[in-house]
């Protein structure tokens, strides 16, 4: 061999120990930040969780008046309200309800065995029996009037209770609290189509529904 071709060979010898070298050494770096990124990923995954099952923790546990409250699946806001569903425990009556832990109120909807909506809030802070206190109402369309927030028997919390045919929006204002409520984001239809299979359960099972309640409100 030549002593050019010689230089020659053992400067892109040189060069190309350098390139893979460099190589080597950007692979190294794009592993080390994807295995970083990946690790950070994941605990911003599991961080989000964590955060979402204490936040539905607390809001199905809140005020639950020794309920089963569960998510309206349909109706679930993450970091939000939404729409929690339960039964009656004697007779498995449908019940809906949201709550509102920094106002400390929860709203519930159900159907009479009159066929009526009812709606009840309830300002949760503890109290003495018979007192109250005053509140501006508004339900769906009718004029404003004054309400009256009575202390329940157990001194758990203030409510007030009203029945009406339809339900599409409440607004409460009082010293301690404002609510507003738009019930077109709630499955009211719900509750009377359940109210009508228990009130022919016999019907449908025939048909084949399994999960039937009877009718045990008369």
């Amino acid at each position: 061999m030549h002593f050019n071709e010689y230089v020659s060979s053992h400067f892109f010898h040189m060069v190309n120990s350098q390139d893979r070298s460099l190589i080597s050494i950007i692979m190294f770096s794009f592993t080390s930040f994807f295995k970083a990124f990946s690790v950070a990923l994941i605990l911003g995954v599991c961080a989000v969780l964590i955060a979402l099952w204490q936040h539905s923790s607390s809001q199905l546990n809140y005020a639950s008046r020794d309920m089963d409250w569960e998510w309206s699946w349909m109706y679930y806001e993450p970091f939000s309200n939404g729409i929690q569903t339960t039964r009656t425990k004697d007779t498995k009556q449908l019940l809906f309800r949201s709550v509102d832990t920094s106002s400390k109120l929860t709203t519930v909807v159900n159907i009479t065995y009159t066929n009526k909506l009812e709606i009840i809030v309830t300002y949760e802070d503890s109290c003495l029996s018979g007192s109250f206190f005053p509140a501006k109402l508004k339900l769906n369309q009718t004029p404003q009037e004054q309400i009256n927030f009575q202390c329940e028997k157990n001194g758990r919390g203030y409510l007030f209770r009203r029945t009406a045919n339809q339900l599409t929006s409440v607004q409460i204002k009082s010293d301690k609290f404002e609510l507003k409520e738009n019930f077109s984001e709630w499955p009211i239809d719900e509750l009377k189509k359940d109210q009508f299979i228990q009130q022919h359960s016999n019907f449908f099972k025939g048909k084949g529904q399994s999960d039937v309640y009877e009718w045990s409100r008369d």
